[in-house]
């Protein structure tokens, strides 16, 4: 890519998901937009760290272990989704979010997808070793093709 990927939007924040067989995260808005981890993401408040995916589920000494679908969930519940932005020397996604909320996920692998997102009836993939795939329809909606930025 010769420039930063950017996507405006204003969407509601919808739900969070995990998947622990595939140790997968996926963020739900409104507008059909979506994106999903299958690497390391953080959430940011105030340019300070909340939440790290690695976190879900390990104690580290405190009384239960953190649930972050909970916290997320609470924490972005009325938010809107601003802006989606793909940083052209690493690939990395951020999701910017209403009330200086912000989630980065990186590109966690130098050969294998670590993230995809979904925007405008495309589906952009976070290669490894920084690259970005898209996944676009055809007229025949049986049909997509794939490219690479």
């Amino acid at each position: 890519m010769t420039k930063d990927l950017i996507f405006k939007t204003n969407s509601i924040f919808d739900s969070v998901t995990y998947d622990q067989d595939t140790d997968g995260w996926q963020f739900l808005f409104a507008d059909e937009i979506h994106a999903t981890s299958t690497g390391f993401w953080r959430l940011l408040k105030s340019n300070r760290i909340e939440f790290v995916s690695l976190d879900n589920g390990n104690q580290f000494g405190l009384p239960q272990s953190p649930d972050l679908i909970e916290k997320v969930t609470n924490l972005l519940t009325g938010k809107k989704l601003t802006e989606l932005k793909v940083k052209k020397e690493t690939a990395d996604l951020t999701l910017t979010i209403s009330e200086d909320i912000i989630i980065q996920i990186f590109i966690a692998s130098s050969g294998y997808e670590t993230y995809s997102f979904s925007i405008d009836n495309r589906k952009y993939l976070g290669l490894g070793s920084g690259n970005i795939g898209v996944v676009e329809a055809t007229d025949n909606p049986q049909i997509f093709t794939t490219r690479q930025l």
